[in-house]
C-alpha cells in the first residue's frame, strides 16, 4: 500500500507533465503546478533523464524530435505497469521513478493528525485541500477529461494510505500500551518478579504465535528495494519488544514449536532488515531486539533439550529442529557481524549455536564460505571496544577445532594477540614485581589475557604435529616465558595464609582478594603449560631461564592448596583461607542459589566463608577480631553454588598443576633413560610427601562422602567432580612413587596404615557407581605400585 500510493502520485506528476509540455495547464491551482513544474524541471537535468536522451538521439526514435516529451511519455507507461504490478527493472527509468518517490511532490498536504489517542507525529494527507486544488469539477469542461481517472486513482490511493497510517497507528499505540501494561504486571519498581498471579502459559503460547504470525506478514509487505515506512517500522519494532517481553516470562517453559517460530521470525527480521539500502536507525535497533531474543531462545533451548537429548526420544528429536533451524541463522548472522552496532550479539548467539547446536562438521563449511574472518580479527585492534571478550570466546570455541584453528592462524590471530596485549597493558590482576613502581602498573582485563592463553592452548591442541601447530609452538613458548614470564608467574602466585598470631591485640594486615577470574585465569596458565610442556625439546629451550622457578611456583600453589583443610577447625584462624567474593552478575546469581555439591569436606568446606559478598566478609573478619572474641560468635557459614564453583575451580587447578609436574617427572625420566643415569643436579623439584598425602586425603575424604550420599544416578555435576578428585588422587600417587623412587624411601609406616584405611574405604563406596569404573581400575594399578599387596 505504501509503494502504491507513491506510484500512484508519480504517474499523475508525469501526467500533467506532459500536459504542461504542450502548455495546457487545465484548472489546476497555482501552487500545484508550480510544485510540478519546478518537479520537471529538475527531471529533465537528472543523470538518467541525460542518459536516456542519449540513447534516444542516438537510436534516433522520433527523428530527434521531442525525445524529452517521448521519454516522459515511456516512464508514464513503465509507471502505469507498476501500478497494475509489473516491476519496473534496475536501470534509467526505475532511478526516475525513484526521484519522483523522493521528491513527494504532495508533501505540502501532508498534515499533522492531532489526537490524544493515536500515537504523535502521524501525518495525513489533507484531500480536501488537494481535491480543491485540482479543481476536478471542471475538468469536464476541458480536455482533461480523459484524465479525470487519473487523478481519481491517485485520490483513492491516498485515501487507503490515510485508512493504513490510521489503523498502524491505531495498532501502534496499543502495542505500546500491551507492552507497558505487561511490564508493570510482571515486574514491580525495582525490575524485581512479581509474586502475584502469572498469566497462565499456554495464553502466552498463543500470543506469541499470533505476534509471530503478525511480524512475519509485515516482513513480506517490506522490500529492499525501497525504504521501509517509519510506522512500519515502529509496528515492527514493538512486536519484536512484545515478543521478547512474552519469551522472558516463560523462557524456561518454551515449547520446541514456538521456539521454531519466534526463530523464524528473526531469520526471517534479520535477513531483509540488513538488506536494506539505507539502514535507518529503527532498523539497526529491531536488528537488536531481534538478536536479543534469538539469543534468549537458544538459551533456553539449550538448558532445555541438551539435558533431556539423550534420555528422551523425543527430546532429541525435538533437539534436532532446533539444531537444524540454527544451521539456516549461520550465514546471517555471519553477515551481521559485519555492521558493529550487531556484533557483539552476532558473535554471542554464534558461539552458542557452535558450541550448543551444531557439530564442526556442520558449522566449519559455513563459516569458511561466510565469515569474514578478517573483519572480527580488525576488531581485536579496538582496544576499547567492550566485544573483544566475545570474541575472543567465540575464537576459543572455533579453535577446538581443527579448520577453524587453521582459520584463525592464517587469518594472523597471533599476531593480533601479541598486538592486543601490548595495547592493553603489561601486569594483570594480581599486580607484577614488587620491584615495578605505580607508573608502570597498568593492566590488561583479566577475562582478555587468560581467554588468550586458552585460544592459543586449544589452537595447540587442534592443530597437533602439524606446520601450522609447530610453527605456533615455536613462536608462542618465547613469547609467553621470555617476554611475558612475569605474568605467567603472577598467574601461579598462591594466596598468603592468614595470619597465625596469637596476639588478638594486635592489628591483622588487610590480605588481598581475588575474583573467579583470577583462579580461571590461574586455570588457562597452567592448561597451556600443560600443552606447550608436551612439546619436549622445545620446552627445554623456552624455559631454561625460568623452569626452576615455574616449578616451585606450582609446588607452593599446591602446598597452600594441600594445607587448607588442615585448618579446619583450628582456633586460631579467623579468616577464610581464601578470600574471592563474589565480582560479576552471573556470580551474584550463582552466590545466591544453594549449594549442588553439599560435601562439608576439603575445599568445598573452606570455600563458603570467604565467597560471600564483600560486606558481609568484612563484617565476619571486623567481628572474629575483636579482642577475646570466640571463633564461633558468627555461627557456619552456608554453603552456596557460587562457594562449590570456586571449590571446583581450586580442584581445576590441582589437576592441572599435578598433570605438569608429572609431565615434568616423564621428560627428566626420558631424559635420565637415554644418558644411562638420573642427574639428580638436574632433576625437576617435586613436592614434598606431606603435600601430597594431603591432597590424596581430601581427594578420597570427598569422593567417600558423595558416593555415599548419593545414588548410582547422579547429577552429570556430582560425577564430574568425582571423576576430577579421583585423578588428582592417581596423580599424586605417581608423583609420590616418583618421588620414593628418586630419593630411595620407603613409605612412613604410620602412612600406610592411614592410607590402608582410607582406600578400602574409597573402594568400598565406590561399589555400584560404574561411571567410575575406568577410574578405579586405573587407580588400583597405582596403588598397588606404592603399597604392594595393600588391597
Amino acid at each position: 500500500m505504501h509503494e502504491n500510493f507513491q506510484v500512484a502520485t508519480s504517474l499523475f506528476c508525469v501526467h500533467v507533465m506532459l500536459k504542461l509540455a504542450v502548455n495546457d495547464s487545465g484548472s489546476l491551482a497555482v501552487s500545484l503546478l508550480q510544485k510540478i513544474h519546478g518537479i520537471f524541471t529538475k527531471l529533465t537535468i537528472h543523470p538518467a533523464f541525460s542518459e536516456l536522451l542519449s540513447q534516444y538521439s542516438h537510436r534516433g526514435y522520433s527523428e530527434g524530435k521531442e525525445l524529452k516529451k517521448l521519454i516522459l511519455n515511456d516512464l508514464y507507461y513503465h509507471l502505469q505497469g507498476e501500478l497494475e504490478g509489473r516491476k519496473m527493472g534496475i536501470g534509467p527509468f526505475k532511478e526516475l521513478s525513484q526521484y519522483l518517490v523522493e521528491s513527494n511532490f504532495l508533501g505540502s498536504y501532508q498534515q499533522q493528525f492531532r489526537e490524544d489517542f493515536f500515537a504523535k507525529n502521524m501525518f495525513l494527507f489533507d484531500l480536501t485541500q488537494l481535491r480543491s486544488d485540482l479543481n476536478l469539477g471542471a475538468w469536464d469542461c476541458s480536455d482533461w477529461r480523459t484524465s479525470k481517472e487519473i487523478a481519481e486513482t491517485m485520490l483513492r490511493f491516498l485515501q487507503d494510505a490515510n485508512t493504513v497510517m490510521l489503523l498502524s497507528s491505531s495498532k501502534l499505540s496499543a502495542l505500546k500500551e500491551l507492552i507497558a501494561v505487561l511490564a508493570v504486571y510482571h515486574d514491580d519498581s525495582k525490575g524485581r518478579a512479581t509474586t502475584g498471579e502469572k498469566i497462565q502459559n499456554e495464553l502466552i503460547f498463543t500470543c506469541v504465535d499470533n505476534i509471530c504470525q503478525s511480524f512475519l506478514a509485515t516482513i513480506e509487505m517490506l522490500s529492499p528495494v525501497l525504504d521501509a515506512s517509519e510506522d512500519m517500522l515502529n509496528i515492527l519494532a514493538c512486536q519484536v519488544e512484545l515478543l521478547l517481553l512474552l519469551t522472558r516470562t516463560v523462557c524456561k517453559g518454551l515449547s520446541t514449536d514456538i521456539s521454531l517460530l519466534v526463530m523464524k521470525c528473526a531469520s526471517s527480521g534479520l535477513k531483509l532488515l540488513s538488506e536494506l539500502k539505507l539502514l535507518p536507525s529503527k532498523a539497526n535497533l529491531i536488528m537488536k531486539l531481534l538478536l536479543t531474543l534469538l539469543l534468549l531462545v537458544l538459551q533456553s533451548n539449550s538448558l532445555n533439550l541438551n539435558f533431556d537429548a539423550a534420555a528422551d526420544e523425543g527430546s532429541g528429536k525435538d533437539f534436532s529442529k532446533v539444531s537444524n533451524a540454527t544451521l539456516g541463522l549461520l550465514p546471517i548472522l555471519c553477515n551481521c557481524i559485519t555492521t558493529s552496532e550487531h556484533c557483539m550479539l552476532s558473535l554471542s548467539v554464534m558461539d552458542l549455536i557452535l558450541g550448543s547446536f551444531l557439530m564442526p562438521r556442520t558449522w566449519l563449511p559455513v563459516l569458511q564460505n561466510h565469515l569474514q574472518m578478517q573483519f572480527v580479527m580488525l576488531k581485536l585492534q579496538d582496544k576499547n571496544s567492550s566485544t573483544i571478550p566475545i570474541i575472543m570466546k567465540f575464537f576459543l570455541t572455533i579453535a577446538r577445532t581443527r579448520g577453524a584453528a587453521e582459520m584463525l592462524y592464517s587469518s594472523g590471530f597471533l599476531s593480533s594477540l601479541r598486538v592486543l596485549f601490548s595495547q592493553s597493558g603489561e601486569v594483570l590482576s594480581r599486580i607484577g614485581s614488587p620491584n615495578m613502581s605505580t607508573s608502570e602498573k597498568l593492566e590488561i582485563p583479566q577475562d582478555i589475557w587468560g581467554l588468550g592463553l586458552a585460544v592459543v592452548t586449544a589452537m595447540v591442541q587442534s592443530l597437533g604435529d602439524s606446520s601450522s601447530g609447530t610453527a605456533i609452538v615455536e613462536s608462542m613458548m618465547p613469547y609467553f616465558f621470555s617476554e611475558k614470564t612475569h605474568l605467567i608467574f603472577n598467574s601461579l602466585d598462591a594466596p598468603d595464609f592468614p595470619s597465625e598470631d596469637h596476639d588478638k591485640k594486635r592489628p591483622r594486615a588487610q590480605r588481598p582478594w581475588i575474583s573467579f577470574a583470577t583462579l580461571k585465569e590461574t586455570e588457562h596458565t597452567l592448561m597451556l603449560m600443560c600443552e606447550l610442556a608436551k612439546h619436549w625439546n622445545s620446552w627445554i629451550k623456552a624455559i631454561k631461564n625460568v623452569d626452576k622457578q615455574l616449578r616451585e611456583k606450582c609446588i607452593h600453589l599446591l602446598a597452600f592448596i594441600s594445607r587448607g583443610t588442615q585448618r579446619l577447625g583450628e582456633p586460631s584462624i579467623r579468616s577464610p583461607p581464601l578470600l574471592c567474593p563474589p565480582t560479576l552478575k552471573e556470580d551474584f546469581e550463582t552466590c545466591s542459589k544453594p549449594s549442588y555439591i553439599n560435601s562439608r569436606s576439603g575445599w568445598f568446606a573452606l570455600s563458603p566463608p570467604g565467597c560471600m559478598p564483600k560486606p558481609k566478609i568484612s563484617s565476619i573478619s571486623t567481628a572474629l577480631s575483636i579482642y577475646g572474641q570466640t571463633a564461633d560468635t558468627t555461627g557456619p557459614v552456608p554453603k552456596t553454588c557460587f562457594s562449590d564453583t570456586v571449590a571446583v575451580q581450586v580442584y581445576r587447578i590441582t589437576f592441572l598443576l599435578l598433570k605438569f609436574l608429572c609431565l615434568q617427572a616423564e621428560g627428566a625420566a626420558k631424559r635420565a633413560e637415554e644418558a644411562g643415569f638420573i642427574d639428580l643436579a638436574h632433576f625437576p623439584e617435586l613436592p614434598m610427601p606431606e603435600i601430597l598425602h594431603g591432597l590424596q586425603d581430601q581427594a578420597i575424604t570427598i569422593v567417600v562422602e558423595l558416593c555415599q550420599a548419593h545414588k548410582p544416578t547422579e547429577s552429570l555435576e556430582i560425577k564430574s567432580v568425582c571423576n576430577l578428585l579421583l585423578q588428582v588422587l592417581e596423580m599424586a600417587l605417581q608423583l609420590e612413587l616418583c618421588v620414593l623412587q628418586i630419593c630411595a624411601i620407603r613409605p612412613v609406616l604410620g602412612r600406610v596404615e592411614d592410607f590402608s584405611k582410607e582406600a578400602k574405604s574409597l573402594f568400598s563406596a565406590l561399589e555400584g557407581h560404574d561411571f567410575l569404573k575406568a577410574s578405579r581400575n586405573s587407580l588400583k594399578q597405582m596403588i598397588s605400585c606404592i603399597y604392594p599387596g595393600l588391597l
